[in-house]
């Protein structure tokens, strides 16, 4: 495996979650992005990295003793519905194994290459590049596939992810004002929603 597969390119995070794990689906929690590259940086990888699967591919075919396994068309490198190039990269935050519990995290750089001990909040738009680790596996009622496991990501541009629901806007001159502007309801009053 080249190192340079290792280290994306540098796109535009969607859906960040490099500081604080997402546990909706996995209680353990997962680190995941993806990252949305130029169609040049997205061939310039595939390059890099399908050499490497095939290379995997033909190991697992070797080692069932086949000619050929099915392929898992999920694939962490993919064109998605929006027709960008998307890489997808996660990574578990906690790990049950005979040895005891294991923890990860993602370890954040500035874009100096700098660690960052106190990490912002990275949110979506945010220009990044990643430090992946490609695994191959076969499941056999799946098929063979391959995941990239997020290491650490280095934020080239932060736009840091406030939110949380709320609604906040700018204000516009000479647009309109409520006339009720700091009126409380009343207390019997109803909502229209």
């Amino acid at each position: 495996m080249s190192k340079a597969a290792a280290t994306t390119p540098i796109g535009v995070a969607r859906y960040p979650r490099l500081t604080e794990p997402d546990t909706k689906f996995d209680d353990n929690g997962v680190y995941s992005t993806k990252l949305i590259l130029s169609e040049e940086d997205y061939q310039a990888y595939a390059d890099v990295l399908h050499p490497w699967v095939e290379q995997e591919y033909e190991r697992f075919c070797t080692e069932a003793k086949k000619t050929s396994l099915r392929r898992n068309e999920n694939t962490p490198l993919r064109i998605n519905d929006d027709g960008e190039h998307e890489l997808y990269a996660k990574q578990v935050a906690v790990k049950q194994t005979s040895k005891g519990q294991l923890t990860f995290s993602v370890a954040l750089f500035d874009s100096q290459g700098k660690k960052i001990n106190s990490p912002p909040n990275v949110g979506s738009g945010s220009k990044v590049r990643l430090m992946v680790e490609p695994v191959a596996w076969f499941v056999p009622a799946i098929g063979f596939g391959y995941t990239l496991r997020l290491k650490a990501a280095q934020i080239i541009e932060l736009v840091e992810f406030t939110g949380g629901g709320g609604h906040s806007f700018d204000a516009h001159e000479g647009g309109y004002v409520s006339e009720d502007l700091n009126e409380a309801l009343p207390d019997n009053a109803e909502v229209p929603f």
